[in-house]
């Protein structure tokens, strides 16, 4: 399979992209609310970088984009369970994964569940969960809510104040970003942020072999440096790339640094 599809995986209709390339692909796990095609403009970079084409499998949440909201939530374990048995549909012996903000929880878990299913994994701009500095009040407030998916212009408003880094500043970076949202569900917004709340990975952080690649900016709102240096750690094999002036969205300002650093680690 290669380009855009929705798949049954299980009782859930997932909407999923895959871009063919050479050998292990590479898992995307998005943040909470974004849609897959935000996470394009990256996978595009890391399709022009010389050397290996890495291949790529993008997907919805359910309740974001193109897959449609569960009845009922599941808890992080649920999801990394979903993506096992994505995996597994679409034939692929093993994944790296990468996981940005609420997909860095995800593909935490997801590594944890399945260790001779993921080879390698990349954390940019997350967590432990529970067990974190967290954001200032008034940044997990403008969280709680969907309202930056609904209104582009909200979205260019907010983008300075919660995700640092000059997002906001850069009028095209966050035009472009506002472009490619499509508004979650906000049942299914709610889903994720239920999926999080009491979820931590700080007990099997050191019991994780895999190499792992921990992206962090030093300019996060929402996640403050500080978590990634907590992270490493524990981490048996952790490799630490500090994006200075980076924010909550590096892997997208930040990308001609980032890209090529990624591809040399999954390589």
């Amino acid at each position: 399979m290669n380009g855009t599809d929705v798949l049954r995986v299980g009782r859930q209709q997932l909407h999923v992209d895959i871009r063919a390339g050479e050998g292990t692909p590479l898992l995307l796990c998005n943040g909470i609310g974004a849609n897959l095609e935000l996470m394009r403009p990256f996978v595009e970079r890391l399709e022009a970088m010389q050397g290996r084409r890495i291949p790529t499998i993008a997907f919805d949440v359910p309740g974001t984009g193109g897959s449609p909201t569960p009845r009922l939530p599941r808890w992080m374990t649920g999801h990394a369970r979903l993506l096992r048995e994505l995996v597994t549909k679409l034939g692929f012996p093993q994944v790296d994964v990468l996981g940005i903000s609420w997909g860095g929880a995800l593909a935490q878990e997801f590594a944890h569940l399945n260790p001779k299913l993921c080879r390698r994994v990349v954390l940019c701009a997350t967590s432990m969960g529970m067990v974190m500095v967290p954001a200032h009040p008034r940044v997990l407030l403008a969280l709680a809510s969907p309202t930056r998916y609904f209104r582009p212009s909200r979205m260019r408003e907010l983008g300075a104040a919660i995700y640092g880094g000059g997002f906001g500043e850069d009028k095209g970076v966050a035009d472009a970003f506002a472009r490619a949202s499509r508004a979650p569900d906000p049942l299914g917004y709610y889903w994720q942020m239920l999926a999080g709340w009491g979820w931590t990975s700080a007990y099997y952080l050191p019991l994780l072999r895999q190499p792992v690649l921990l992206v962090a900016g030093d300019d996060d709102p929402i996640i403050p440096l500080v978590n990634a240096k907590m992270m490493a750690r524990l981490l048996r094999k952790p490799t630490v790339h500090i994006v200075h002036g980076g924010g909550h969205l590096a892997l997208l300002t930040h990308a001609d640094e980032l890209v090529p650093a990624i591809h040399t680690f999954l390589s």
